[in-house]
C-alpha cells in the first residue's frame, strides 16, 4: 500500500545497504501491458464498472466520448486480491493523455482528478496492473472531480423537503424538476438545499429550462456562498436570454463584476446545461458542453454552499421562472485511503499510552495489555563508510505485531547519512528497517534472504532538521510509518517476527552519530 518506486532512489544512502544484503538491483519501472481485453466496454458518468486482471488478462480497455476542454475524473479501486491498478488514458488519435499508478503515497488505487480533455472524440482508459499483482477492480468516471458530493433529480418528496421553503413560492417541485421564480421589478431568487455542505474545490452541473417566455431572465449557479451578519457572500455565474454570460462577486458591500456580459453562440437556446469548475482561485464556466471562459479571483477563499439563481431586471414588469433538473456536485477526492489516522493528535505528548489509545480508538489496532519495552537512550557512531546494526532486545524477545517508537537524531558533517529503526530483525539478510536521512528523506525497506522485496524512499516535508519522532505500526503483512505524528507510508510486507534494534547508515568517510531516545515497544493483539 502506498508504494513509492522511485527510479532514482537515494543512492548514497541505500547503495551500501544493498551491498550488505547482496541484493541485485531494486528499481522498478511502470510498464502497461498492451494486450487487448476481449471486447471494449463503454463508461458512463457515475456508473461504476468492474473488471479482473491477472496473468491471462493483464490489461482491459474502456472507452468514453468526451468534449474538448471537458474536465473529468477517473478512479480505479481494488476490490479484491493484491491488485495494484495502473491507468492510462489515450486520446482519439491514440496518444497518451495522462497516466497514474498511485493516487498518493498511502494507497495503490489509481486515479486522475480534474483531467482536462484536449479534443472532442472517443477516449480509451486502459487499466493495467503493477508487476504480478492480480484481482478485481472497480472503475468510475465522473465529471469534474472524483468524489460525488450531491446528486439531485428532484423526483421525490424528500428532495422537496430539502429544497422547498414552506409558505414560499420561490421554489417548488414541478414534474420532477425544481421550479425557481424571480418576482417582477428586480427580484433575485436563490435556491440552496437546507442540508448543503461547505465546499471549496467543486464542480457543479445542472440542467435548466425556461418555464414560459419571460421578457427577460437571468439564471445560473452560485458557489462559495457564505452567510455573514451583513448578508451573503458568493460567486455568481449567470447567463441570460440574450445569449450572454457574466460572473459576479457579491458581498455585504455590493456586487463586483468579474466578467462583464459576453456573447456566446452556445447560449442561443432555451435549454441549458450549466457547469462551474472551481479549483482554488481558478474558475472555469461551461454551457452545453462548451467552455465559455475562465478567470481567477481569490477574495472568497473559504468553503461555502452551492445553489442556483434566477433574476430579472429592476424595471421588468413580469416574473421569470426556471426549471432545474439533474444537479450533481463533485468535489476533490484526494485519497481513497481508509485506515490508520493520517495524523496523531497525541504525538506531542510523547506518551506511548496516549498514542496507543488514539490508534486503538480508530479501530485499526488492538493493543496488548501493556508496553513491553522502554530504553531511555541508545548511541551509535561511525567515522568511516559503514552500516551498523545493533539489537536493543535479547535474542528471545521476538515481536511480530507491535508499535515501535523512538526519537531519532543525526549529528554529522556529511550529506549521505541516515539513522533508523530495525524491526522483525532475524539477521542482516532478513530484516525490516525505517530510516530518516540528511537529505530530508525517509525510507522503508524489507529484506528476505538478502533480497530487498520492499524498497520505498521519498523526500518529505515531515522530516525535520532536528530530532525526528518515528513510529512503526506493524500488523501482519502491513507496516505503517509515522514521522512526527504524520502517516507518510504504508506497505504490504512479508509477515514474521524478530528482534528490535537501531541502525546507522554512513556512506561517507565522516563522523556520524545517531542518537535514539525513548525507544519503546507495545505489542498488538494479532
Amino acid at each position: 500500500m502506498g508504494k513509492t518506486r522511485v527510479p532514482v532512489i537515494r543512492h548514497a544512502v541505500l547503495v551500501a545497504l544493498v551491498g550488505v544484503l547482496a541484493a541485485p538491483g531494486w528499481g522498478s519501472g511502470i510498464g502497461l501491458s498492451r494486450a487487448q481485453a476481449p471486447g471494449e466496454s463503454s463508461l458512463v458518468f457515475f456508473e461504476p464498472v468492474r473488471g479482473t486482471l491477472n496473468a491471462g488478462t493483464p490489461a482491459q480497455d474502456w472507452t468514453f466520448d468526451g468534449l474538448a476542454d471537458q474536465v473529468i475524473s477517473i478512479l480505479a479501486v481494488t476490490v479484491s486480491g493484491d491488485l495494484d491498478p495502473v491507468i492510462e488514458v489515450t486520446g482519439p488519435d491514440g496518444s497518451t493523455i495522462a497516466q497514474n499508478d498511485d493516487l498518493d503515497s498511502l494507497v495503490t488505487d489509481a486515479g486522475l482528478e480534474a483531467l482536462a480533455l484536449p479534443v472532442t472524440g472517443t477516449y480509451t482508459v486502459r487499466v493495467g496492473r503493477f508487476g504480478e499483482t492480480s484481482g478485481e477492480y472497480e472503475l468510475t468516471l465522473t465529471p469534474g472531480f472524483a468524489r460525488l458530493a450531491r446528486l439531485d433529480t428532484f423526483d421525490s418528496d424528500e428532495a422537496g423537503a430539502i429544497w422547498v421553503q414552506p409558505g414560499s413560492d420561490v421554489t417548488a417541485l414541478d414534474g420532477g424538476r425544481l421550479r425557481v421564480r424571480a418576482v417582477p421589478t428586480g427580484g433575485v431568487a436563490l435556491a440552496m438545499p437546507s442540508d448543503a455542505k461547505l465546499l471549496r474545490d467543486v464542480y457543479v452541473q445542472v440542467q435548466a429550462q425556461l418555464d414560459g417566455e419571460p421578457s427577460y431572465a437571468e439564471l445560473g449557479l452560485i458557489f462559495r456562498v457564505e452567510a455573514t451578519p451583513g448578508g451573503l457572500r458568493s460567486y455568481q455565474f449567470r447567463v441570460n436570454t440574450g445569449g450572454e454570460w457574466s460572473v459576479l462577486l457579491e458581498d455585504e458591500t455590493g456586487e463586483f463584476v468579474l466578467k462583464s456580459w459576453t456573447r456566446d453562440r452556445a447560449l442561443d437556446t432555451s435549454r441549458f446545461t450549466l457547469a462551474v469548475l472551481a479549483r482554488s482561485s481558478e474558475f472555469a464556466f461551461y454551457c452545453n458542453g462548451a467552455l465559455l471562459g475562465t478567470l481567477s479571483d481569490d477574495r472568497l477563499a473559504a468553503p461555502g454552499r452551492v445553489g442556483m439563481l434566477v433574476a430579472v431586471t429592476r424595471n421588468q414588469a413580469d416574473s421569470a421562472a426556471v426549471l432545474f433538473d439533474d444537479l450533481h456536485i463533485t468535489t476533490r477526492l484526494g485519497t481513497t485511503y481508509r485506515g490508520l489516522p493520517l495524523a496523531l493528535a497525541s504525538w506531542d505528548s510523547g506518551d506511548p499510552g496516549a498514542i496507543m489509545e488514539e490508534l486503538a480508538a480508530s479501530g485499526q489496532v488492538t493493543p496488548g495489555a501493556a508496553r513491553d519495552l522502554f530504553v531511555p537512550e541508545v548511541l551509535l557512531g561511525a567515522t568511516d563508510r559503514v552500516s551498523k546494526f545493533e539489537s536493543i532486545t535479547g535474542d528471545r524477545a521476538q515481536y511480530g505485531d507491535f508499535l515501535l517508537g523512538a526519537s531519532v537524531s543525526i549529528i554529522t558533517t556529511g550529506t549521505s547519512t541516515g539513522c533508523g529503526l530495525l524491526y522483525r530483525w532475524v539477521d542482516e539478510r532478513n530484516l525490516g528497517m525505517v530510516f530518516v536521512d540528511e537529505a530530508g528523506g525517509f525510507g522503508l525497506v524489507q529484506a528476505v534472504d538478502a533480497d530487498l522485496i520492499t524498497n520505498v524512499y521519498a523526500l518529505s516535508g515531515m522530516v525535520a532538521e532536528g530530532p525526528n519522532d518515528l513510529l512503526i505500526v506493524a500488523q501482519g503483512e502491513r507496516v505503517a510509518l509515522y514521522i512526527n505524528g504524520a502517516l507518510v507510508a504504508q506497505e504490504i510486507v512479508g509477515p514474521g517476527a524478530g528482534r528490535v534494534g537501531v541502525a546507522l547508515l554512513n556512506y561517507e568517510d565522516v563522523n556520524t552519530d545517531c542518537t535514539f531516545r525513548d525507544v519503546w515497544v507495545w505489542p498488538l493483539e494479532e
